[in-house]
């Protein structure tokens, strides 16, 4: 095996021996290999390069490696000799399977790992080049490639890059610039190139080709990047910092700034499109891996007549560069600022209100609120006409079971208004169970150093729909101001996210709160990764240490466990829970990358702990607190809640938690809906309405379903629903704007027909 991979091994020692670098800069590795698959020496098809968009997850993330294709049960080679550190086979069908050697260059440990890969070595193992160490699971192998280091470095490299990786690599296959868009900052408002103004992104997509097959013709591109130019191209008036490269991808921005990398919107998996105003240009990208909101500022020139040139370029040297006219112009382009939602709370039996911040804009016009039941279908349920400037504040009917989200954005006066940015999403459950649960946003930090992103979040859908109980949501002032008394709650869950000394995960004044709710015998469920390091280190003050163990119960040990996954402290009431966290790739909003460890102390008792170690991620205690005479409850989780993985890993924490607090029997898991039992039609919500509602109906068994829209004299407007569905809970939307039809205000009537079950209910349309 090895006399035939001879010269590429020669290859491979030149390579190392010239290897040179530097610290905090933009690192150059040079370190280059074969082709883990066939004679090594031969090129093989390219099917995904790296940093590409991934869609196959809910937040997005970065395509981490290059794929190189392959059939199922092809051996898969090691391109440098070194010992298995990780040899992990899914017990299924291998897809998540994988490899990781690693080995010594120059002192410095290189890791490469063989993803969707089946092992046939062992961890310890040494391995020499060329050596077999899996076989392909199903069409290819992921590699990765980690930057040269002391140990496993968490900076990926591109494995085609231009002075590295695979050898021999040729590509006379150029990038493709499809479009070039120009839309608002930070909206999805679409600009005319005529009519450019205020502060503008550059949306671009490009379609980089790898070879001829389908899957090589739409990856993504190595650089990209703009300048302005003028009307004749002859002259540059604006060059961006790195002469205009916003983006090049040795190594990739970190996860969580995909979405600002990227443009959401329009990108998936085969579809990479860039917002190249994004970041502050390639070389302070690469260095921080950071990708900062950004935009092309139109009125820092005289308005006129310009050209956007956008260019992009291979790793070896192909490119693609397009020229865009351009006028800009003075205009109110300028998005009001972003209104903040305050509470969502049940006031009465069908009724609930909602509270917001207004913006302290002069030209804002109003409000749009728009709702949703499952957090990722919204629609619009009042405008600006019906929430116009200084209302802040608004009551709702509402009688069914489903949990209602909401958000609210902010217009202006002009002619085609601005939308601002949306605020966070609030919502409430209306359930008639006697609970009173209170979730409390506390996390308020994003972008910097921060984990989060954006300036806005869902997290309190992460935790309302992971149990089936009553619920109210308010942002954390609500309760430091007084119009939210904790102890009209029986559980308050705490949302603390990464929110750290910036941010204050708990100031002096909610801790006074906090200590009376617990007094008075409250349930408290707080999460968050860095509450001990704020709290309880050596540098918290004295009245911050002693409410970190004397109310949460706990001793502050460090601040980075390095361990992205939790289970049950044996023989502990949380025994059974197990989750990953904190990890983009499988369903975390944000990465988690400083989980506090946390210890016992007062009385407390261990719930959970980081992977298989003694080391804990969360505390429970039930008892007393401070000189009260009454028994509360505690649950400290030293991780994100909302970074837990999945839906189902989080009910079931969420279940165990309800369950010591008292409020499900012990054995029980809530549900993520209730079991159907009988057939209903709800009422549609909202209503009155315009233009469009949503009817919800309920299956107890498998069925052919009709759901019909009539106009009050019998005559059919439309047809919902005819098929067969399961049982369970379903809701579609009517919308008025997507049918041909003239339908007048009033009453109409919508229908359900199934086996043993009809029923008629009215609703009210007002144009």
């Amino acid at each position: 095996m090895l006399k035939h991979h001879s010269f590429i091994l020669m290859l491979i020692i030149v390579s190392i021996t010239s290897f040179q670098f530097e610290l905090f800069a933009q690192i150059s590795d040079t370190t280059k290999y074969p082709w883990p698959i066939g004679t090594m020496n031969q090129q093989i098809n390219i099917g995904g390069t790296f940093a590409e968009y991934r869609s196959t997850s809910a937040a997005g993330h970065y395509h981490n490696g290059t794929d190189i294709s392959g059939a199922a049960g092809t051996p898969v080679y090691a391109v440098l000799p070194g010992i298995v550190r990780v040899a992990y086979h899914d017990g299924s069908t291998g897809y998540d399977s994988y490899v990781r050697v690693e080995a010594t260059i120059n002192g410095l440990a290189k890791h490469i790992t063989y993803y969707h890969t089946i092992p046939t070595v062992s961890v310890g193992q040494s391995v020499s080049f060329g050596q077999q160490i899996s076989t392909i699971a199903i069409d290819h192998v992921h590699l990765i490639e980690y930057r040269l280091g002391t140990g496993v470095s968490s900076t990926h490299l591109n494995a085609i890059r231009p002075d590295g990786g695979l050898v021999p690599y040729v590509d006379t296959w150029k990038p493709y610039i499809r479009y070039v868009k120009f839309r608002i900052d930070n909206s999805t408002t679409l600009l005319s190139p005529t009519q450019l103004g205020g502060k503008v992104d550059i949306i671009v997509h490009v379609e980089e080709g790898n070879g001829a097959s389908s899957a090589a013709l739409n990856n993504g591109t190595y650089e990209i990047g703009y300048k302005i130019l003028s009307e004749d191209r002859q002259t540059v008036v604006f060059n961006p910092p790195a002469d205009g490269i916003r983006f090049r991808y040795y190594n990739k921005p970190a996860d969580s700034y995909v979405n600002i990398n990227y443009y959401q919107p329009e990108s998936n998996t085969s579809m990479h499109v860039y917002n190249v105003t994004n970041g502050s240009g390639a070389v302070n990208v690469a260095n921080s891996q950071v990708v900062t909101n950004n935009f092309w500022d139109t009125d820092s020139l005289p308005y006129g007549a310009y050209t956007v040139m956008v260019f992009t370029k291979d790793t070896r040297g192909n490119t693609d560069t397009v020229y865009i006219p351009v006028v800009t112009t003075e205009q109110d382009l300028i998005a009001p600022g972003q209104p903040h939602l305050r509470y969502v709370k049940k006031d009465s039996t069908n009724y609930f209100s909602l509270s917001w911040q207004e913006p302290t804009d002069l030209d804002v016009k109003g409000y749009r609120l728009f709702y949703s039941f499952n957090g990722t279908t919204y629609q619009l349920r009042d405008n600006e006409t019906v929430l116009p400037k200084g209302t802040v504040q608004k009551q709702y009917y509402f009688n069914q079971s489903l949990p209602l989200y909401f958000k609210i954005v902010a217009v202006d006066t002009v002619f085609i208004p601005n939308v601002s940015i949306q605020s966070d999403v609030y919502g409430v459950r209306m359930l008639n169970d006697e609970h009173k649960i209170l979730i409390v946003d506390g996390f308020n930090r994003y972008g910097g150093s921060g984990s989060w992103a954006l300036p806005y979040h869902d997290f309190v859908i992460k935790h309302g729909e992971s149990f089936n109980l009553s619920f109210e949501s308010a942002h954390n002032t609500e309760i430091i101001s007084g119009n939210f008394n904790l102890s009209d709650y029986h559980v308050v869950i705490w949302i603390l996210g990464d929110e750290s000394t910036a941010d204050q995960t708990f100031s002096s004044l909610e801790q006074t709160k906090i200590k009376e709710y617990l007094e008075n015998g409250g349930k408290l469920f707080v999460s968050g990764s860095e509450i001990g390091y704020e709290l309880g280190s050596s540098s918290a003050t004295i009245s911050s240490r002693d409410f970190f163990q004397d109310y949460l119960k706990a001793k502050y040990i460090t601040d980075d466990s390095g361990i992205f996954s939790a289970s049950g402290f044996p023989g502990s009431f949380f025994n059974n829970v197990n989750f990953t966290y904190g990890v983009t790739s499988s369903g975390s909003p944000y990465t988690e990358d400083y989980p506090d460890i946390i210890d016992t102390l007062n009385n407390s008792l261990p719930a959970l702990r980081y992977g298989e170690t003694n080391s804990l991620a969360a505390v429970s205690y039930q008892g007393k607190f401070g000189s009260s005479l009454q028994d509360g409850s505690l649950f400290y989780l030293a991780l994100p809640f909302e970074t837990i993985s999945t839906l189902e890993k989080r009910t079931y924490l969420m279940s165990k938690v309800m369950q010591y607090f008292g409020l499900i029997p012990v054995g029980v898991q809530t549900e993520l809906e209730d079991k159907v039992t009988s057939f209903a039609l709800n009422q549609n919500y909202p209503n009155p309405f315009n233009p469009s509602t949503v009817i919800s109906f309920s299956l107890p068994k498998k069925g052919i379903v009709k759901l019909r829209v009539y106009d009050i004299l019998g005559s059919e407007i439309l047809t919902l629903v005819d098929k067969e569905m399961d049982a369970g809970n379903y809701n579609f939307t009517f919308d008025t704007n997507s049918i041909n039809k003239n339908i007048a205000s009033g009453i109409l009537l919508y229908r359900l027909e199934t086996e043993g079950f009809t029923q008629t209910k009215k609703m009210i349309f007002l144009k």
